[in-house]
């Protein structure tokens, strides 16, 4: 089982932990919620060349907690964005992920400008974060947790029906984008594997 993540994106940040601690501490002072622990995350290196540094709280309490009256800062992601846009003076993205019960919510916001935000399935929330932040869905994915492939694949096979739902609801696209490019083909590597295996087990 994995646990709730709260990442945040940040825009050509040199390294600056002392000052995101600051605003962090500062938000967490309005919103009446004890200051966790941040860190730059060690394991980000494709999008640290799309010019995005990641940095993740720590301390986020397992998914039955998420309730309780604690670890409640993913509620606040506006306020801490927002906050983090104004006093970088850049983009920040921020993005919470609760991989188990199928959840993830979204903040995007510049300096001077109106957040944008989403929340809902663990895969829409992704793939818009993905879209914000100008790098593949699989990056994002391998981000928070092992064999982005598979964890894709299932979100896909799970909700697909409902991507899209509320919206017009035509045939499968014309032109499909990376994202449906890569899952049908690890669908059909999939299919030829499993094929492959139950031939051998026949002889």
């Amino acid at each position: 089982m994995s646990h709730p993540r709260l990442i945040l994106f940040l825009s050509d940040v040199e390294g600056n932990l002392t000052a995101l601690r600051q605003t962090l501490r500062r938000v967490c002072e309005e919103v009446g919620q004890p200051t966790p622990e941040v860190k730059w995350s060690q394991s980000a290196s494709a999008l640290t060349d799309a010019g995005w540094h990641v940095a993740e709280v720590q301390g986020m309490q397992p998914s039955a907690g998420r309730k309780g009256k604690e670890g409640l800062l993913e509620e606040h992601l506006d306020k801490v964005v927002q906050a983090l846009a104004q006093d970088f003076r850049d983009r920040v993205l921020g993005l919470f992920a609760d991989r188990d019960n199928s959840y993830a919510r979204v903040c995007f916001s510049g300096p001077g400008r109106p957040p944008k935000a989403l929340e809902g399935e663990f895969l829409d929330v992704l793939r818009q974060s993905a879209k914000w932040l100008e790098v593949e869905t699989t990056v994002l994915a391998r981000l928070l947790g092992n064999n982005p492939a598979r964890n894709l694949l299932a979100a896909a096979v799970d909700f697909g029906d409902e991507v899209g739902k509320g919206t017009e609801k035509p045939a499968p696209p014309p032109e499909p984008d990376e994202d449906d490019r890569f899952v049908e083909a690890k669908l059909s590597e999939a299919r030829a594997l499993m094929q492959q295996y139950l031939s051998l087990q026949r002889k």
